[in-house]
């Protein structure tokens, strides 16, 4: 039973931000393509994560020091971002998730501008016995981290700073193009 009531759910549930929905691919170009076609979302800003865009990159606890790499794709819908992340070589959580559920729903990532108020969560959920599974910096601004929630709820949890970040002339490309 929740040591919470219903109008205390509702009124603590108000202020939070759900900010983004993510799915993880074998083909980031195929899965793209899908959702313009059958889905109308889009455009898609495409990218890629690496040793050179994100720094104290770490996976279960460890550094990853080897070359990484995986590449993303965001929309917006609204006020929910969605992701498409293909893993494509190094230590990450995606490439197990990807092999023991497919293409599919990986995450859903609530909304933390604070970052004391981000580790003030991620230490709630440790309580909970809920560790960090990954994490890193891209651009030296936006953080994430994953939570190894999937067992107790069916799927992963991450929490973020999610800052509005620009991009760099051709750090990015679209889909679809002009």
């Amino acid at each position: 039973m929740s040591n919470m009531t219903q109008q205390e759910l509702i009124e603590f549930n108000k202020n939070r931000k759900m900010f983004q929905f993510c799915v993880v691919t074998d083909d980031l170009d195929k899965a793209v393509k899908e959702w313009v076609d059958l889905y109308k979302v889009g455009p898609w800003t495409i990218m890629c994560f690496n040793n050179d865009s994100l720094s104290d990159f770490y996976v279960g606890g460890k550094l990853v020091e080897e070359p990484f790499e995986f590449h993303i794709g965001i929309s917006q819908i609204g006020d929910i971002q969605i992701e498409i992340i293909q893993p494509v070589k190094g230590p990450n959580i995606y490439f197990d998730y990807l092999k023991r559920h497919g293409n599919s729903l990986h995450h859903m990532k609530e909304y933390f501008p604070d970052l004391d108020e981000l580790k003030k969560e991620i230490d709630r959920y440790a309580g909970f016995g809920v560790n960090v599974t990954q994490t890193g910096w891209f651009a030296g601004q936006d953080v994430h981290y994953y939570l190894d929630t999937e067992e107790r709820t069916g799927m992963i949890m991450e929490l973020g700073n999610c800052p509005e970040i620009e991009m760099a002339a051709g750090s990015y490309r679209m889909y679809p193009e002009e």
